[in-house]
C-alpha cells in the first residue's frame, strides 16, 4: 500500500467511521478502518499511513497513545468530549490537530489537506536540509550523524552538537529542526561568544512555545550570563539546540562553565565529525559547494579530488569551501580544476587515509589512540620524547607496532636522535 493519502480512521462508532470513510473516499484519499488500536496494530504496519485520525477514547486505550506510537506520522484527534483543557492537553501530547464530534464535514477536510500539505511539505524539507554539503556522504562517521538527526527531531529535549571549528555544527541544527513537527516555526540563532546580557535577554525574549533556540558556541558565554541562561531554559518550553568547539566538560572542571548548566544542554549529544575523518566523502562534498557557488557547471580533476581527499583540513568545511571559492575563480572554465589550481600540491597528507604507506609505519591501534587533531608524525614524535627515557628501543618499538629497523629510519627521518649514553641496558 502507497503511503501517499493514504489515511487510517480508529473509531470505535461505526457510524462515524464509515461517515467518515465516504467522505473521505469522496475526495479522493485512500482509506482504512479500525476499531481500536490493537486492531490497527494487528491489520496495518502504521507508519505506512500519511494521517491518522483517531477518536480521543477508544477500548483499551486512549487515542492519544498513538502518537508517540507512530511519530513521526501525524494524528489528528477527534472527541466529543469538547473542551479547551482537553484540547491544550491533547495537542500537548504532540496531537497535530483536534476537532470535536459531531464534526463539520466541510471543517474536516480543511484540516486533512492543511495536515497532509504541511506533511508533505516537511518531509520534502527534511530531504532538502540533509542534502546541505556538510551532510552529504556515504561514510559511517557522517551516516551515524544523520540517523541520529532523525531520531532526536522526535523530541524537544535540549540537544548539544559538538565538534571542531568548521565541521558543520550549525547545519546539523539547522536540519534537526527543519525535520520536527515545528518546522514552520522560527528558528532563533544566537552566537554566544561576546555576547553582551543586553543582547542575550533581547534574543531570548522574543522565543515563544513553538520557537527552536540554538545556541552557537555555548562553551564562550560568558560566565556572569550563565545563570540567567540556565533559568530561562528551565522555565521556558522552547527547544534547546546548543553547540560547541570546546571540551565543556574541562571547563567545568577549571571553573569557566557552570556544571548545572552542562547538565541541563547535554541531555542528548551528536558529534559531528572533522572531514578528515571522512575523507571518502569530500568529492561529494566539494562537488555540491562549486554547484552552489556558480550557475556555470565546475568539475575537478582526477588529481584534483585525490588532492582534496587527501588532505587533512584543519578548517573543515570552511577552509574546504574557500579553497574550492578560489579555485573556481582562479581556474579556467573550460577545463577541471586541478591540485595545482587548488593550491594542495605537496600539502600535508590526511592521517586518517587509509593508504599502505602511512597504515605501514604504525599499527592501526596506535593511529585510532592517537587523539583528535595528532598527524601520524605529530603522534609518533611526542609518544617517542615522552617514553624514550623509561623504554628501551625494543619496547617502544614493539609500543608503537613496528620493528625496531622501522623506529630508526622515522627517528632519522623526523630528526628525533637518542644519544648512546641515553639507551637503556636491555638494548
Amino acid at each position: 500500500m502507497p503511503k501517499t493519502n493514504q489515511i487510517l480512521i480508529v473509531e470505535d462508532e461505526e457510524i462515524i467511521r464509515k461517515s467518515l470513510c465516504k467522505l473521505l473516499e469522496r475526495h479522493g484519499y485512500g482509506v482504512c478502518e479500525a476499531v481500536s488500536i490493537k486492531a490497527a496494530r494487528e491489520t496495518f504496519v502504521l507508519d505506512n499511513f500519511s494521517l491518522i485520525i483517531s477518536d480521543l477514547r477508544l477500548p483499551g486505550q486512549l487515542g492519544t497513545d498513538l502518537i508517540k506510537m507512530v511519530a513521526p506520522v501525524p494524528v489528528l484527534i477527534m472527541t466529543s468530549y469538547a473542551s479547551l483543557r482537553s484540547a491544550v492537553d491533547t495537542m500537548r501530547q504532540g496531537a497535530v490537530d483536534y476537532i470535536s464530534k459531531p464534526f463539520d464535514h466541510d471543517e474536516m477536510m480543511v484540516a486533512v489537506r492543511r495536515i497532509l500539505n504541511a506533511s508533505q511539505k516537511k518531509a520534502t524539507t527534511a530531504t532538502i536540509s540533509l542534502q546541505t554539503p556538510s551532510l552529504l556522504g556515504s561514510s559511517e562517521a557522517i551516516k551515524k550523524v544523520t540517523r541520529l538527526i532523525s531520531k532526536v527531531a522526535a523530541s524537544d529535549l535540549p540537544i548539544l552538537i559538538q565538534g571542531e571549528t568548521g565541521s558543520g555544527k550549525s547545519a546539523v541544527a539547522m536540519a534537526i529542526h527543519n525535520t520536527r513537527k515545528c518546522s514552520d516555526k522560527a528558528f532563533i540563532s544566537i552566537d554566544c561568544a561576546g555576547i553582551k546580557e543586553s543582547e542575550l535577554v533581547t534574543q531570548l525574549g522574543t522565543s515563544d512555545l513553538s520557537v527552536t533556540v540554538f545556541l552557537n558556541n555555548i562553551g564562550e558565554l560568558p560566565l556572569s550570563l550563565q545563570p540567567h541562561l540556565l533559568r530561562h531554559i528551565q522555565r521556558s518550553n522552547c527547544s534547546f539546540i546548543c553547540s560547541t568547539d570546546q571540551d565543556l566538560e574541562q571547563l567545568c572542571q577549571g571553573g569557566l562553565f557552570r556544571k548545572d548548566l552542562y547538565y541541563q544542554i547535554n541531555v542528548v549529544s551528536i558529534t559531528m565529525p572533522p572531514l578528515r575523518q571522512r575523507s571518502e566523502d569530500i568529492p561529494l562534498i566539494a562537488n555540491a559547494i562549486l554547484a552552489q557557488l556558480s550557475d556555470s557547471h565546475r568539475e575537478l580533476s582526477e588529481d584534483g579530488r585525490k588532492a582534496l581527499a587527501n588532505y587533512h583540513w584543519p578548517g573543515n568545511l570552511l577552509q574546504l569551501k574557500n579553497t574550492l571559492q578560489q579555485a573556481a575563480i582562479l581556474a579556467s572554465e573550460d577545463k577541471p580544476i586541478d591540485a595545482e589550481q587548488l593550491g594542495l600540491c605537496d600539502l600535508p597528507l590526511n592521517p586518517y587515509q587509509e593508504s599502505d604507506s602511512v597504515r605501514s609505519t604504525l599499527s592501526i591501534n596506535q593511529v585510532d589512540d592517537a587523539p583528535a587533531g595528532l598527524s601520524l608524525e605529530d603522534y609518533f614524535t611526542r609518544f617517542v620524547l615522552e617514553n624514550q627515557e623509561n623504554m628501551s628501543e625494543t619496547d617502544l618499538a614493539k609500543k608503537l607496532g613496528i620493528s625496531r629497523k622501522s623506529l630508526w629510519e622515522r627517528r632519522n627521518k623526523l630528526g628525533i636522535s637518542r644519544k648512546k649514553g641515553d639507551e637503556l641496558v636491555n638494548d
